[in-house]
């Protein structure tokens, strides 16, 4: 037998070989490839769905917080009905500034309540209710929600409470606010990507489930309902389990903000067909080129090996013959170069991706200096010019409401006079780091110019950026600076209106923050 007959023979063997393994591990890579790739699909979307109830719950996590800091609130039991009204019109007003509120309320100790377009029925009894006694054993945070059907409307609803503390320093009621989730449930009864059967549902930490497109899931647990506990013990995480004799996928997010947990789901048949016919398609293939790979392999070895060793076995037997003339055309392979080629391709490759993150890190640094003010770290002037244009224009496109705070350092000169301008300095960054801590995460805070400061407030009026400013006055009047002295600031109020620019809202704020410095410093006008 020739040695071009063997190693035919040895190619068809080998591609046989190949085809087995190919088709196992191709086999095993296509399955946890699907399902790697089903799970991004679903985390993906799970992401999305985190960052949408994020902020659809945040805002209201916001307004009850910022509620139960209001006095007349928290001690309402001991006011006249003025207040009480006063109380309602600021109800009122907050939920026409949000239409994903429906219902905002406080029940006390005392058994009264106070809410809008309501009359309750006799004998009812505030501290008696779900939402009451769920602020109260969420006490001092605010409770984690509790979902119920409205009576009247039979629309499901979820009520955020936090407990009320009265000038004694004690419980006197409770502040809550219902806002619909049907919105939300059908966002999450979408399905994400090419993923027909994907969904996503709400639950508490302890497993309660909170929103979920069936409503005959709602506040049962889901480690009842799948029979097999469930914990979600990681900020992230993957399970998944059988529900109906069917295996589902399910990857969930912790949204640390509210405490809840969002789940996204998918039919595991879903993804196991598509890979099945995958495989089959792959096979018949792998098993075309094993024949087309074991000619070729034997071509291609035969013109690499088996001629070179001819050339060889020529070249021998002209020498040992004596024979002067050896001179022949034929080469042999340099099979070096192309491993060269190889190395060279790589090492250019990874110098470019080397100076491309170089680059983009110079640009990331170039952007932040241009958008920060260097002494406070908050944004500059130039910024807060920005985001003043983009909150116009979406006030003045989705009939959004605004507000803004300027206010600045009484006896600002006086400080530095007194201490040094080093002094100053450090009570400009202390003032712009209590100023974000004091206000909503929302609020956007920059340094104006010199001791001035500009405060962006979306979704709020002149009532809710006046409580913002007078709370802001309070905390920078009782804080201790670095320079040993009380340091006070006035504030000047302007809300949103189509019929004036932004110039003009800065005019009006800037006027109102005189107007303060006129009355006596340490006060806001609005």
């Amino acid at each position: 037998m020739t040695i071009r007959k063997e190693l035919f023979k040895s190619s068809i063997a080998l591609s046989c070989a190949i085809l087995i393994i190919f088709s196992i591990l191709l086999s095993s890579i296509l399955y946890y490839s699907g399902i790697s790739n089903a799970y991004a699909v679903i985390r993906q979307r799970n992401q999305a769905v985190n960052f949408f109830i994020e902020g659809y719950f945040t805002k209201i996590h916001n307004a009850v917080q910022f509620l139960a800091t209001n006095n007349k609130i928290r001690n309402a039991p001991s006011l006249g009905s003025e207040d009480h009204q006063d109380i309602l019109n600021l109800y009122e007003s907050l939920e026409i500034a949000d239409p994903d509120i429906n219902y905002i309320y406080s029940g006390y100790k005392n058994g009264s309540l106070l809410i809008n377009n309501y009359i309750p029925p006799e004998g009812y009894n505030p501290a008696a209710r779900p939402w009451y006694q769920a602020a109260i054993e969420s006490s001092p945070d605010i409770s984690e929600g509790l979902p119920y059907k409205e009576i009247k409307t039979k629309e499901w609803l979820v009520s955020i409470s936090k407990v009320l503390i009265d000038v004694e320093n004690k419980i006197s009621g409770v502040i809550a606010i219902d806002c619909s989730i049907d919105t939300v449930s059908k966002l999450l009864k979408e399905p994400g990507g090419k993923y027909k059967s994907s969904y996503s549902f709400a639950v508490k930490p302890d497993g309660e489930i909170l929103i979920h497109h069936e409503d005959l899931f709602l506040t049962r647990g889901l480690s009842d309902l799948l029979n097999s506990p469930v914990k979600f013990d990681n900020k992230i995480g993957e399970f998944s389990y059988k529900l109906n004799n069917l295996e589902e996928l399910a990857y969930y997010s912790r949204i640390d903000k509210i405490g809840w947990i969002i789940v996204t789901v998918i039919d595991k048949r879903e993804i196991i067909k598509p890979i099945i016919r995958q495989i089959i398609i792959s096979i018949v293939i792998i098993g075309l080129v094993a024949v087309l790979l074991a000619w070729f392999l034997s071509a291609s070895l035969s013109k690499r090996f088996i001629i070179p060793l001819i050339e060889l076995k020529r070249r021998v037997n002209t020498i040992i013959a004596g024979d002067s003339d050896r001179d022949s055309a034929y080469e042999y392979p340099n099979n070096e170069i192309g491993a060269i080629a190889a190395d060279i391709e790589q090492l250019t490759e990874n110098e470019l991706y080397d100076k491309n993150i170089e680059l983009q890190t110079i640009n990331k640094k170039l952007e932040f200096l241009s958008t920060t003010d260097q002494l406070t770290k908050l944004s500059n002037r130039h910024k807060m010019n920005i985001e003043l244009e983009k909150e116009w224009s979406r006030a003045v496109r989705y009939r959004n409401i605004f507000s803004l705070i300027m206010f600045d350092i009484d006896w600002f000169k006086k400080v530095n006079d007194t201490y040094g301008h080093q002094a100053g300095d450090s009570v400009l960054y202390e003032i712009a780091q209590l100023t974000e801590k004091t206000l909503r995460s929302t609020d956007i805070v920059g340094r104006w110019g010199g001791e001035e400061f500009l405060v962006l407030c979306p979704g709020i009026n002149l009532i809710g950026s006046k409580a913002l400013a007078i709370k802001l006055c309070s905390t920078i009047e009782n804080y201790r600076f670095s320079v040993s002295a009380i340091v006070t600031i006035s504030a000047g109020l302007c809300e949103f209106d189509e019929q004036k620019s932004i110039e003009d809202m800065i005019k009006e704020a800037d006027e109102k923050l005189y107007e303060a410095k006129r009355q006596g410093r340490n006060t806001v006008v609005g």
